[in-house]
């Protein structure tokens, strides 16, 4: 599909609400789609600059990256949609929701393996170191590159670390869910104690869950041990939100 000069990449399988699952670092397992497809119709898309969609080299825009994704569920007929996503899709659901709140096209996230609460410059300043260890190998850079724009990421992680705080729960448009790895230091115990995640988003009355021994890189390969509580909870979201 061509939106605004870029070819954004998407497929769509299964059927019933509609759930927008975006591949931007990481493409889903094919056990993964198949369990969302039973009860979904599940939207997986790429805006430009992630996955196998148009790669512009800049000038960088995040407000074109929530349009894309929009435009492609408008065009399959989905104005309103739920939400999934893990490490940075789990960052980019919220802030999605967000930017897209005045169209109310975001009705509910359920986010795996980010913090939500805290900090996002922490996460986004550890993005940038990372980011100047990968141009000092030229492979490694490749080998990113072939899955998404390195510095696109890296973008989007600053343009999160100009939120306030807490934000992306304190100013969501509409119901989160969270769950990660009791295990997982690399994305949210660098940011704070897991102990104080789940307490703040007990007090804002998020639901949540923590899966124990796993970290952050181990939940990712085995989204399918979360997707059973994940799925409760959104079906309940679709049925409340009317889809």
């Amino acid at each position: 599909m061509n939106i605004n000069g870029a070819e954004i990449a998407f497929r769509v399988k299964g059927s019933g609400p509609p759930l927008l699952a975006p591949e931007c670092n990481y493409s889903w397992s094919s056990e993964l789609v198949e369990l969302m497809a039973r009860r979904f119709t599940v939207i997986i898309a790429s805006p430009r600059d992630f996955g196998t969609s148009t790669r512009t080299r800049g000038p960088y825009k995040p407000d074109c990256w929530a349009t894309d994704l929009r435009h492609v569920a408008l065009s399959l007929g989905f104005p309103r949609f739920l939400f999934f996503g893990y490490s940075f899709t789990g960052a980019f659901g919220p802030w999605l929701a967000q930017r897209l709140a005045k169209h109310g096209s975001v009705v509910a996230v359920a986010s795996g393996g980010f913090p939500l609460l805290g900090d996002y410059g922490i996460t986004s300043c550890d993005v940038d170191t990372q980011m100047t260890e990968m141009e000092q190998d030229e492979d490694t850079w490749a080998q990113v590159d072939q899955r998404f724009d390195p510095l696109a990421g890296a973008i989007f992680y600053r343009d999160l670390a100009k939120l306030a705080p807490n934000s992306l729960v304190d100013g969501a448009p509409g119901p989160l869910y969270c769950f990660w790895g009791d295990q997982d230091q690399d994305a949210v115990g660098m940011v704070l104690p897991h102990h104080e995640l789940a307490e703040g988003l007990s007090q804002r009355g998020v639901p949540w869950k923590q899966y124990p021994g796993y970290d952050h890189e181990g939940l990712n390969s085995a989204l399918q041990v979360a997707w059973p509580d994940v799925e409760t909870w959104l079906l309940e979201q679709a049925r409340e939100q009317g889809l």
